[in-house]
């Protein structure tokens, strides 16, 4: 009987899609209504990332303010 070789394969993480927490309600200085997404990274973690609904990045200042990254526009959620 003769064997076949074959080489190892090689590691892979196992697959994990980003997993929407929650959305929170802001507006712009304008008044404009925006849904900024709040996104587990991985699991088990604490990082966090955030994307308008339309997947335009989000950075997060304070815990009233997120600023569009493309644009730079502040988007408020206390009221």
């Amino acid at each position: 009987m003769v064997a076949m070789w074959r080489p190892p394969e090689r590691f892979q993480s196992p697959a994990f899609i980003k997993r929407a927490l929650y959305s929170e309600s802001c507006r712009d200085e304008e008044g404009n209504p925006f849904n900024v997404v709040v996104w587990r990274e991985w699991p088990g973690l604490s990082t966090t990332s955030y994307t308008l609904e339309d997947g335009t990045p989000v950075q997060y200042e304070d815990e009233c303010v997120f600023r569009i990254v493309t644009t730079g526009k502040l988007l408020t959620r206390c009221d």
